[in-house]
This record gives structure tokens, sequence and C-alpha cells, in this order.
């Protein structure tokens, strides 16, 4: 009778957690259904599928296969690859990838079966996390870990799209379950636990190491806690135990790329950029260094080693980005030290703030079991360590995806309340703890674009845009309505359309949008920069931005708003700028030299001067115009053209690249007559 109520138990309990992944998922769908890609999605859509059907992993190494591979194998069989060509810059090949799903495939099916493969991944493992918080918190505790997670926004908007950082969160929170329960028994089945785990989120996502290394941290004070009790050996034992698993992680990361060191199976590698090159973009010499021991012990897998190489320069030591727009304020240098906290508490649903509180203080005095204790202590240390990596780093532009494994640690102090509340059946917990979360549901159930959700505490989804301008605002997914709307208003007037909204350009023009760059040739003569028609323009400027001379009473003059659509705006007119055609010149520019192969440097010198008397500010094409000078061996103009941006005051300089220039500087004066000898610089805002 009892074996029969254990089992009873257990089966109603597997069934609470399936139904709120179910919810979440349900509600992801509500909150999605009218979001076109990301930008970031065609080149993850058709890496993927690279990778599963030809064991090829040269496509997108920035991030690692999880997510892409297991969305490659969803794809349908008739999903077309082009033939493997040599690739050069980042540039061409997220063309290549975006000709790739818009022109040669049916982009809709492709994104059907996407979001149906992810948010099966992704309810796989909300499944596999709540039953591990199960095991070690209990069945209240992970329900409502559980019930937090499908109502929280941001999760939503995550669930079906195909990119690293959802993945990240739910495998590293798993592994922080999994190494508390081995802490509180040192079991062989949570050694492996962990160490699958661990191998899943390496796989998922290169920040994992920070986490990873908070959750390793904890694991080594509970092995040195055995001295007490059981001396060295029991030490030794513990740490023996902690290597395998760690081992263990590192073949399931292998595994994922089908255990081969080279990208190709045929030992090519073939990535846009060679890893020497990317190696010496990295200011660091701990983190070149290691990567470069360990590519030539071949410990990891070179496509990995790659992409970390990429995530240290482009999210450790940042884009040389100077500037920061944090709670509508400019900030100059590094992000302020609370950047991320404000980017979290802006995103977070109000009610589901406050029962994160409600659950810290239920934690105050509360009777935990030793697996229940050390599992806290190891998703506070993945946590801590991910935050700290974060404010070291100048990563905001990505806003709050950046964070996701600190909102499912949030989710399981939450939970804390839900298990304090079923501990004592009290109303004095359960009725706070559950008119929290009707509340949370109930004020964002309506939100259309869950993506583009904030809180009151920045004027809702609607002000966030005078807060902050980091990709949690929006991301691409409104191409859908530009769409419509050119279809139904701007094609049958046949006037162009001209945007400035980051949507993927391939996209649009396999749509057959009237769309138009302002410059579409380095021939081109507008320097009045006199342009008709229709403009697609972020929200976001709709603010002034003196550091780029950007005043929308100058700038939409001529104009009038015609539609908005969530962070963007369409416009009708005529305008008269010849800094926004600077801008597009610049573009066209960094094509001809990064993806054409431009050589003709008198012409990129020329036009670039054009684009730098606008704007004397522009580290990016101050760099490019300097380095053309350089090529053609005319020293003082190299010189002129780099110390412009260098010496004016209206745009910060991100300090590594203003040693590296003066550097350069200095190596073409020292060289005399031969200037054209010098290395050219590269380019920062490159990836």
């Amino acid at each position: 009778m009892q074996t029969s109520h254990r089992r009873s138990h257990r089966l109603a309990g597997v069934l609470l957690l399936l139904g709120l992944a179910a919810l979440a998922v349900f509600r992801s769908h509500l909150g999605t259904q009218l979001d076109s890609f990301t930008v970031d999605e065609p080149w993850h859509i058709v890496a993927g599928v690279s990778y599963a059907r030809t064991g090829d992993y040269r496509l997108n190494p920035e991030h690692p296969p999880l997510a892409k591979r297991w969305v490659g194998m969803a794809m349908p069989a008739g999903f077309s690859l082009r033939p493997v060509a040599p690739l050069s810059e980042k540039m061409q090949e997220r063309d290549m990838v975006e000709e790739t799903l818009f022109y040669d495939n049916d982009a809709a099916r492709a994104q059907q079966r996407a979001r149906a493969a992810m948010w099966l991944l992704h309810g796989a493992l909300l499944l596999a996390l709540g039953l591990l918080l199960w095991r070690a918190l209990g069945l209240a505790w992970a329900a409502g870990t559980l019930a937090f997670l499908a109502i929280e926004p941001t999760v939503a908007a995550h669930l079906p799209v195909v990119m690293t950082d959802l993945p990240l969160a739910l495998t590293l929170m798993a592994a922080a379950v999994c190494a508390g329960l081995l802490a509180a028994g040192w079991r062989w089945r949570w050694v492996a636990g962990l160490g699958v785990a661990l191998g899943l989120a390496l796989g998922a996502k290169h920040s994992a190491l920070a986490g990873i290394g908070g959750i390793l941290a904890v694991l080594g004070v509970a092995a040195l806690s055995a001295w007490r009790g059981e001396g060295a050996r029991g030490v030794l034992r513990r740490l023996a135990k902690l290597a395998v698993a760690v081992l263990l992680a590192v073949a399931v990361l292998w595994a994922q790329y089908g255990f081969h060191f080279h990208a190709g199976a045929d030992g090519s590698d073939g990535f846009n950029r060679e890893l020497p090159g990317k190696l010496a973009e990295i200011n660091s010499p701990h983190w070149r260094e290691g990567i470069a021991f360990a590519d030539r012990w071949q410990l990891l897998p070179r496509s990995y080693l790659w992409g970390l190489a990429d995530t240290v320069r482009t999210g450790v030591e940042g884009r040389a980005i100077g500037q920061h727009f944090v709670w509508g304020r400019m900030y100059r240098g590094d992000p302020p030290w609370f950047s991320w906290p404000a980017i979290i508490a802006a995103k977070v649903p109000l009610a589901l703030l406050l029962l994160c509180a409600l659950g810290a203080f239920a934690l105050w005095r509360a009777p935990l079991a030793p697996a229940a204790r050390w599992t806290l202590w190891a998703v506070f240390g993945a946590s801590a360590f991910h935050l700290l990596a974060l404010v070291g780093s100048g990563a905001i532009w990505g806003g709050v995806r950046h964070a996701m494994p600190l909102l499912v640690a949030l989710a399981v102090l939450a939970g804390a309340a839900a298990a304090r509340a079923w501990r004592e059946r009290s109303w004095r917990w359960g009725v706070p703890v559950a008119a929290l979360l009707v509340a949370a549901l109930a004020m964002t159930i309506r939100e259309p674009r869950v993506w583009e959700y904030h809180n009151e505490l920045v004027g809702g989804t609607g002000g966030a845009y005078r807060y902050f301008t980091n990709e949690g605002l929006d991301l691409g997914q409104r191409f859908a309505e530009i769409r419509a709307f050119h279809d139904r208003v701007i094609r049958p007037g046949g006037q162009p359309m001209y945007s400035s909204y980051w949507m993927g350009e391939e996209q649009v023009r396999a749509a057959r949008l009237n769309y138009r760059r302002r410059v579409e040739s380095l021939r081109d003569d507008n320097v009045q920069g006199i342009y008709e028609g229709w403009f697609v323009h972020p929200r976001s400027q709709r603010l002034r931005w003196p550091s780029w001379d950007w005043d929308p009473a100058e700038a939409f003059a001529g104009l009038h708003r015609v539609a908005s659509f969530g962070n963007v705006d369409i416009w009708l007119g005529r305008q008269a700028r010849p800094r926004t055609r600077a801008d597009s010149l610049s573009d066209q520019v960094f094509e001809y030299i990064y993806k054409d192969g431009g050589q003709d440097w008198r012409l990129v010198a020329q036009r670039l001067e054009e684009v730098v008397a606008v704007f004397p500010q522009s580290m990016a094409n101050g760099i490019e115009l300097g380095n053309a000078y350089v090529r053609l061996g005319d020293g003082p103009a190299a010189i002129r053209s780099y110390r412009r941006f260098l010496d004016q005051d209206k745009a910060p300089v991100d300090a590594d690249v203003r040693r590296q220039v003066e550097t350069q500087i200095a190596d073409i004066r020292a060289a005399g007559d031969k200037v054209a000898t010098v290395a050219p610089l590269r380019n920062p805002w490159l990836e």
C-alpha cells in the first residue's frame, strides 16, 4: 500500500513538472507567434544543418554546437546547403548563410521546424531541471521554480529561438544542482550526472566557463571539508571523483564535435579567419597563450577554441565600445558597475522580483538538508561567477540574454517561497506566493512580443528605448510587420524604402521589398545625401545622440511618421542629410575591402575622406583610412588619419585601441620611407 502511494506521488509529481514545462511552451507560443527570425538565427540554422549532415564545423564557430546541431537534425530533408567554399571574414560568411536560407530554401518552413525543435529541446531541459530540483530541494521548490520560468517573459521569448543563451542557462543550473547532490554524498551517479551536465553547458555557449568555475569552486570546498572526518585520503577520493566528472564533461564536449579536432572531417579548417590571426586580436596574454596551448596540444576541438578566442575578444575584452547607454544616461569608458542589475531589474516582472525577495526571506533560518544546502551554494557559485564575468566585460550590448543564467538562479530563489508555503501549509505564505505568480502572469500574458517586454520601472515595454539600447529591446523580429506594411502601402506607390533598422539584408531582398541602400556603389556622388521615399528607423533614434551628431529634429526634418511597430518607426518624405549618406558610404567601403576583396586603396582613401569629414570621431573609419594610406606608403596622411579620431573628444576611444593606434603611429614614424612595409591595423569593429 505504501509502495503504491509512493508511485502515485511520483507520477503526480512528474505530471506536475511536465505540465509546467508544457505551460511554458504554450505561454511562449502566445508571446512569440508574430516574431520573425532574430538576426543571428539564419546563421545558426544553416551552420547546424551543416554540422548534422556533413560533420563540418567551420560555419559559425563563434558558438558551440549544442542547439545548432539539434536544430540542424530537425530541418526537412529538402533543406539545401551550398557547396563548401573558401570563407573570408565574418561579413562574407554572414551573407552566404543568409543567402542559403532565404534564397535557396523555404525560410518560413525552416522557422516552423526550428521553433518546434527548440521548444522540444528547452522543454526537455526544463523538465530535467525540475526533476533534479525535486531530488535536491523537494517537489514544491521545483514546481515553484518552473512556475517562475513558465511565466517570465524573457524566458518565454527565448524558448523557440535558435540562440545559445537559454540552453546555457538551463544546462548550467542543471549542473549546479548535480553538483549539490554530488557534494551531499559523493556518489558515482552524481559524478556521471555532473559530467554530462557540464559537458552540455560547455556545448551550449563559451561563457559557461565562468559559471562552471563557480561550481567547481564550491565542489572544491566540499571536497576539502572531508579533511575533518576522513583525512587526506577522503579529500583525495573526492577530488578524484571531481576530476572524473571534469574529464567526462570534456568527453561530452568532444562528442558534440564528432570527436574531430579540425573543423572538417577531412582534417581541414577553413574558418573565415585563421586561428593564429584570431589569437593575435586578443589583448590578454594569459587568454592568448592559454588558447594557443590548448590548440597546440589538441586538448579541445579547434572550432571550440576558435569560438573561445572570439568570445574573449568580443565578450570579455569588449568590441572597443567606449560609451554605454544605461538607465537613460550615457556613460563613457567601461559600463557602470550596476549595468547588469539594472538590465535584469527592468526586464523581470515586478511581481516575480517580489517573489524572489519573498524566497530570500523564506530561506532565513530554514532547515535545509545537506543536498539542499550544497545545491543552493552551487547555484550561488555559478551565478556569482557568471555575474562577475559579466561585470568585467563590456558586453552589455547583448542585454539580458547574456544574463540568462542569473534569471534561472532567481527562479530557484523564488522557488524557496513556494517550498516554505507547502511545508508550513500556511495561508500567510501560500496566498502571497499564489498572488504574485497570478499577478505576474496577468501583467504579462497580453504582451504580444515578449522579447521586447520591460517592466514598469522603465515605463513598460513602450518606454524602454529611453533607458536602454541593447538587444533586449529588439533583434530584428519585426521584419514580418515591415514586409506586410511594405506590400500594403509602399509597393503600390513604387517609392524606395531605406532602412536603418537591423534586419537581415538578404531576408529583405529575398522578399522583394523596394529596398535600397542609400549608397549602392563606391562611385556614388550624392554628396548632399538627398533621398526621397520611405524610411525605417529604430525607435531609439527619436532620442538625441550628441556623440554621433544625431539630432532627430534635424534628421527627420522633411519626414513624417506614418507607422510604428514596437521599436520600429516608418517615416515618409524627403531627407537631406550628408551624415546619413556618409554612414552608408562607410558600410560600402567595408564591404569592398572585407567581402569583395577590393585593392584600390586610393579609391578607399578618397571615399573614406568623405566619411571622416562629417564623422571625425569614427574610430572604425579612421583606422581604415589610416590603413589605406599605409598601403599607399603615405606615412604623414596615415598618421593624420589615425590622430584625427584619437584627438577628438566627442566620442571616447577605448584605452586598448588607443594604445594599439599609438604603437602603429610609432611604427610608421620608425619606418621612414618604407611605410608600406608596416602591417595595417586590424579594425576592432570586425568580428
